[in-house]
């Protein structure tokens, strides 16, 4: 049996939502950064709100929904940057659309080492669209690391 090597990852592209599953992804990207010298991509999904044909004959007004959705995850993804140790260089991906597909899609474009995300999002609109995480473990050409924080416990 051939000893196992140890894993070196170099190009980290982390899913952030807010949850605090995702912030455990991005500490273990950190983590991983830190010890391999490697650069992390942050990538964040806003709903596709415009496009989404539940909202067709809606009377709501759907631009100023996606605005301020756009605006959110935008805000999200400067938060995070300054969450992160200034020595781990970070770039950061805004995309609209279906989160599972968007973070598989931008994941073919660069060459990453992994994908780091959440094994549950915030929201509505994720539980809508199903599990992120199942998506990106079944159509991802990369490693793939799913990060389940723990419930907190109860205060007695």
């Amino acid at each position: 049996m051939t000893p196992l090597a140890e894993l070196r990852l170099h190009r980290l592209l982390v899913a952030v939502d807010g949850s605090d599953s995702a912030d455990l992804a991005l500490s273990a990207a950190v983590t991983a950064a830190r010890r391999d010298h490697a650069a992390i991509t942050l990538i964040t999904v806003s709903p596709d709100v415009l496009s989404d044909p539940r909202f067709a004959f809606a009377m709501i007004d759907t631009a100023s929904i996606q605005t301020d959705a756009d605006k959110a995850a935008e805000k999200l993804l400067r938060e995070t940057v300054e969450r992160i140790p200034q020595d781990i260089p970070v770039t950061t991906v805004f995309r609209r659309g279906r989160p599972g597909p968007e973070i598989v899609a931008h994941s073919e474009e660069q060459p990453y080492d992994a994908i780091l995300l959440g094994a549950r999002g915030l929201g509505r609109v994720h539980a809508l669209m199903g599990s992120v995480s199942q998506h990106v473990m079944h159509h991802a050409r990369v490693a793939v690391f799913v990060a389940h924080a723990p419930k907190a416990a109860p205060v007695s």
